[in-house]
């Protein structure tokens, strides 16, 4: 452990986010900051630069720091960080670490005590789901889904049974794959998807994932931001009902195994609940 006047003598880390699309979403501190630090760590030194130049900024170092060679480059960054030099970190749009590189970055310099600083600004995700129609408080963010089937399997799952709205990343390639999918583990949802945010053909589509299927709803060209309802809340059992289907399923002296699967099923009920109601069925019948 660095005692703390060690600390301060190294630089800062920072994480900037950079346009998504309009250049003009850009911060004020994002572009002191970029014009200030001694190297950029960008994911496309060739679109920073751009955005750079485009808002006179001239800067000192840019280096290119994307998920190819992220650890590569992690050991170079850090000792440029100790010798008292500050280092900007910046994606092709967005926020670092957020679906794009730096995590990686940002653990070591936390692990070597490094002041991380993190500047807010544009990102995708918050757009969309703020406009998606859909958002009612606490949300679910998921970023791109797994590849591998198993672990894609498993967040479908996630996703069917979320209490909270969830956000997606999807590339166009693979956003009808994706809208499939979805509409076989969680049938017909309400999904908004916002393509192309705050470049000239941004748009918002918002419908149920059958009607999204129909052919000419999605336009496959932009980066997508998929933003899709909450499970709906299963309706209360009437009482009355799961009553008498105990009784009937005790008179007909069927197992409490085979009885707690019947009720779950024509009930919706748990599996606890509904073993209880048996096991207190049956211990009336026994007084």
């Amino acid at each position: 452990m660095k005692a703390r006047n060690e600390i301060q003598t190294a630089g800062n880390l920072y994480l900037v986010p950079v346009p998504i699309g309009n250049l003009g979403d850009i911060t004020l501190r994002a572009l002191e900051v970029l014009s200030n630090v001694e190297l950029i760590a960008a994911e496309d030194t060739r679109t920073t630069s751009f955005l750079l130049n485009h808002h006179k900024i001239a800067y000192q170092e840019i280096i290119s720091y994307h998920k190819f060679n992220e650890r590569a480059r992690v050991n170079l960054l850090i000792e440029h960080l100790r010798s008292g030099k500050d280092l900007a970190v910046v994606s092709d749009a967005g926020t670092p670490a957020l679906s794009d590189p730096a995590s990686i970055l940002v653990d070591a310099a936390i692990e070597a005590n490094i002041n991380v600083i993190a500047l807010p600004g544009a990102s995708a995700l918050l757009p969309a789901l703020t406009a998606s129609g859909l958002n009612d408080g606490p949300f679910l963010y998921l970023g791109f889904l797994p590849t591998k089937a198993k672990l894609r399997n498993q967040v479908l799952e996630q996703i069917k049974a979320s209490p909270y709205p969830v956000v997606l990343y999807e590339a166009p390639h693979r956003i009808e794959k994706l809208m499939a999918e979805l509409e076989q583990a969680l049938g017909d949802r309400r999904v908004c998807l916002a393509r192309e945010l705050t470049k000239l053909h941004e748009e918002y589509i918002r419908g149920t994932l059958k009607e999204l299927k129909e052919p000419g709803k999605i336009k496959a060209k932009g980066e997508f931001v998929v933003v899709i309802d909450k499970a709906p809340e299963a309706d209360e059992p009437n009482t009355t009902q799961v009553e008498q289907l105990v009784a009937l399923l005790k008179q007909e002296q069927i197992s409490i195994s085979a009885a707690t699967k019947i009720l779950m099923q024509v009930t919706g009920i748990k599996r606890n609940q509904a073993y209880q109601l048996l096991l207190d069925k049956e211990q009336e019948a026994e007084q």
